[in-house]
């Protein structure tokens, strides 16, 4: 795999350097491709005026996050979940109903994290994973 990222020693997880990784494969790259390009386009571009406007354009930005496949990555299928290609299995992350690789997990808020701006990444991300998995887990059909 060709070098991604910055060239700075240990800023970028090894396999971004060159380096092998047991961990990571070409889905997982493919994924950080994805990811990267949306923070590029949606995030980075606006993401200083949004800080100091103290808003962002929340129902928007999750259109496009869904529409790339970034906002709902670790949701079951069943439940509107995009799912990265190659990141279903028999994984157990912090709740039972989570059936991706936690890799892609990590490389979603790794990429996500370079727009350097939390209070934008809470209110666009933050509520959904930490509302949705006990409403998947020990939720009922009316």
């Amino acid at each position: 795999m060709r070098q991604f990222g910055s060239e700075v020693p240990f800023a970028e997880p090894p396999d971004l350097q060159g380096q092998y990784s047991p961990y990571y494969g070409e889905h997982h790259h493919r994924w950080r491709v994805q990811c990267r390009k949306f923070v590029e386009e949606e995030l980075l571009p606006h993401v200083e005026e949004w800080d100091e406007a103290g808003d962002i354009p929340a129902e928007e930005l999750r259109r496009k996050a869904y529409a790339a496949g970034i906002y709902g990555a670790t949701w079951p299928r069943e439940f509107g979940g995009t799912p990265p290609e190659g990141s279903e299995g028999p994984w157990h992350g912090s709740w039972e109903a989570v059936k991706v690789d936690p890799f892609f997990d990590f490389i979603l808020w790794d990429e996500l994290a370079r727009c350097g701006a939390g209070g934008v990444l809470a209110g666009l991300f933050v509520p959904t994973n930490i509302g949705l998995p006990p409403i998947v887990v020990y939720g009922r059909d009316a």
